[in-house]
């Protein structure tokens, strides 16, 4: 696991780096807190801090996450929930590569244990309607087998949809010295 210590380092060098551009606010690092994912990092303008007037906030930058796992920097949506929000999936599979949970997968499971193979066919028609037949008896025969859907089917099923970017990378990994 990335430390405290060098995840702050990390946002340190990207804050330096955005206040040497032309126009670029001088931001400093005002919060740390943990994460499942790794470190948030908060901040906030320089000139705020001094004066504390309202005027000299800088709002809408959203806060800095430092992955755990290899350092790299990502910011995240001002709006975006920092514990349960739906970034966190996201992030989960298009950064760690990890498999989203299918939660068609549990509620055809649960009509299997019912003996209810047909009501599960026609569950999952309605909620995939791009799988076809013979896609949707692959499926449940997979989850009656308890193994993964193959990837073609998976690839048919319904995703949900994406509002707006929540989290934007900034930065490839940045593995901590020593480490």
């Amino acid at each position: 696991m990335v430390s405290k210590g060098w995840a702050v380092t990390v946002v340190e060098r990207y804050l330096a780096e955005w206040a040497a551009k032309p126009g670029g606010p001088s931001l400093v690092v005002t919060g740390v807190l943990p994460h499942r994912l790794g470190w948030v990092i908060i901040s906030q303008g320089e000139r705020y801090l001094r004066t504390r007037g309202i005027s000299d906030m800088l709002v809408g930058h959203g806060a800095f996450l430092v992955d755990g796992v290899n350092g790299c920097l990502h910011m995240v949506h001002a709006t975006a929930d920092l514990e349960h929000g739906e970034w966190i999936e996201e992030y989960l599979e298009q950064v760690r590569g990890i498999e989203r949970l299918d939660p068609l997968r549990s509620q055809v499971a649960q009509l299997l244990e019912r003996g209810q193979r047909l009501d599960a066919l026609r569950v999952l028609r309605a909620a995939a309607p791009d799988l076809g037949p013979k896609g949707a008896k692959e499926y449940v025969e997979a989850v009656a087998a308890g193994v993964p859907v193959s990837e073609h089917v998976r690839s048919r099923l319904p995703v949900p949809p994406v509002r707006f970017a929540l989290r934007r990378a900034l930065s490839g990994p940045n593995p901590e010295p020593g480490a």
